[in-house]
């Protein structure tokens, strides 16, 4: 074979490998079209439909709601326009990626038109607020499904008002998410409690937030600065990480600021079971011992971590279903059983507070509640009897040096941000609210609450993060979005 030929096929080649790219790869200008949301650098399950060719098709027409009710797939597909035998092979397509054939109320779910005939050209389910699944019709009996992560920015949030009634109902008229407002209250408690701030307390606020690609979700992430003045007194938080890493709140003079443990996970109903070694099991029937406390609490109710720790293992456990075990300082465990998901991994470092999963009734359970368990030296104890309280440290004289900087830092950024008047702050009340879904990002309208792009890394590697103490939903997310 002569040089010039090999030259020209291998030319050849690289074109059509260059075509195939352009086409496969997502225009991120367009999104709306389920094709956009496949990536083709990942890998990922997909599945394909016998076809000769594929002509491309001009953009979809979007809709989208988040489901009211929970239902099979294919009931949702037909309601979409397809007919019986088309949407049991949607179907199973879906099922063959997530093991499940409904479709469950609370989740966003978006389908795709064509604009000319009307006719279903795909879907977008999102299974959390991490991932979603997206199938699409693109052409000549191709079908093509994947599970695709969430993508999310992160950056600083800025924040001012001034308190007219109460703190809790200011913080959330100027958009403040619950748990930063949790954090807040938890961190100043000790100093004031601020549901009793007198009107005309001022507030500045600095805390990080992530936010999906399309606007849908919005995380918060952790406070990284926050300074409240009441009359003639002005209490002021920084976030800072210790010598070994965990990130704490902490006042001007380097004291650690909020609570130093839960006295229960959950926000539970009542007490079902208490801890003895002679009780009659319901399912079994018989006499053995509950080494623990059954929590009676909403389905889907968030768990929180009752003290700092690390996650000594997060996943199924025989009779406790889905389990998370803390391993805390002095030989301590906490145990948190039958959660209907889990929020955190093994290895995980978590604050006192932060989520760690959903009440359920996983494993052996007769109904939705969390059983709380601690273990103290290698055996079971009352946990209603005991105190996970850790007395942090103030900032070590190693780390002072570091903490001034940070201090100055922050210090400098809030006093960048505004002051607002009371009459103003009432005006803001009914305009501070995000914009719908489906925008680049969100954006909010009132000049008091801007959003900053992140300056030096360094900087935000002492927030305390938040990433699980959210809105919910459902598994742990804000969602947004049109109807039908």
């Amino acid at each position: 074979m002569s040089l010039r030929i090999l030259t020209g096929l291998i030319v050849g080649i690289a074109a059509t490998v260059a075509a195939l790219v352009v086409y496969i790869q997502p225009n991120p200008d367009t999104f709306g079209s389920p094709l956009a949301e496949f990536d083709a650098g990942r890998n990922q399950p997909i599945i394909f439909g016998d076809s000769e060719s594929i002509d491309p098709a001009p953009p979809a027409i979007m809709i989208s709601t988040t489901l009211d009710r929970t239902a099979s797939i294919e009931s949702y597909l037909r309601d979409a326009g397809l007919d019986e035998e088309a949407a049991a092979q949607w179907a199973s397509y879906f099922e063959g990626l997530t093991a499940d054939r409904d479709l469950h109320s609370g989740h966003p779910f978006t389908i795709y038109k064509d604009p000319a005939t009307g006719e279903l050209r795909g879907f977008r389910y999102d299974l959390s607020y991490k991932s979603s699944i997206i199938e699409a019709h693109l052409g000549s009996g191709v079908i093509k499904a994947a599970v695709t992560p969430i993508e999310y920015i992160e950056r600083p949030v800025k924040s001012s008002f001034t308190i007219t009634d109460s703190f809790q109902r200011a913080a959330a008229n100027n958009g403040i998410p619950r748990p930063i407002i949790a954090t807040l209250q938890d961190a100043f408690g000790d100093r004031h409690n601020l549901d009793h701030l007198a009107p005309g307390s001022a507030v500045k606020l600095i805390y990080r937030e992530k936010v999906s690609r399309d606007g849908t979700y919005r995380l918060a992430e952790g406070v990284e600065a926050a300074q409240i003045s009441f009359g003639s007194r002005t209490l002021k938080a920084y976030a800072f990480e210790d010598e070994e890493g965990r990130a704490h709140l902490y006042d001007e003079e380097g004291r650690v600021l909020g609570p130093q443990a839960l006295r229960f996970p959950v926000n539970f109903k009542y007490i079902s079971s208490g801890f003895t070694f002679h009780r009659y099991h319901p399912l079994l029937h018989e006499y053995r011992p509950h080494v623990g406390v059954d929590l009676v609490a909403r389905y889907g109710e968030p768990v929180m971590a009752v003290a700092d720790g690390r996650v000594q293992s997060a996943g199924w456990q025989g009779e406790l279903g889905n389990c998370v075990r803390i391993q805390h300082p002095h030989g301590v465990v906490s145990i948190y059983g039958h959660l209907s998901s889990i929020g955190v991994h093994q290895g995980a470092y978590v604050r006192v507070g932060q989520f760690i999963g959903r009440v359920g009734s996983t494993g052996l359970s007769t109904g939705p509640h969390l059983h709380f368990a601690i273990e103290k030296g290698g055996s079971y104890v009352n946990p209603l009897l005991q105190h996970l309280g850790e007395n942090h440290p103030p900032v070590s004289p190693r780390m002072q040096v570091l903490f001034d900087e940070m201090k100055q830092h922050y210090e400098s950024a809030l006093s960048e941000i505004p002051d607002i008047s009371p009459k103003l702050a009432d005006a803001a009340t009914v305009v501070a609210k995000p914009i719908a879904a489906h925008h680049a990002a969100p954006s909010y309208h009132v000049s008091m609450r801007t959003i900053t792009e992140p300056t030096h890394r360094h900087r935000h590697r002492h927030t305390l993060r938040l990433s699980s103490r959210m809105n919910s939903s459902y598994d742990g997310s804000t969602a947004t979005t049109g109807g039908l």
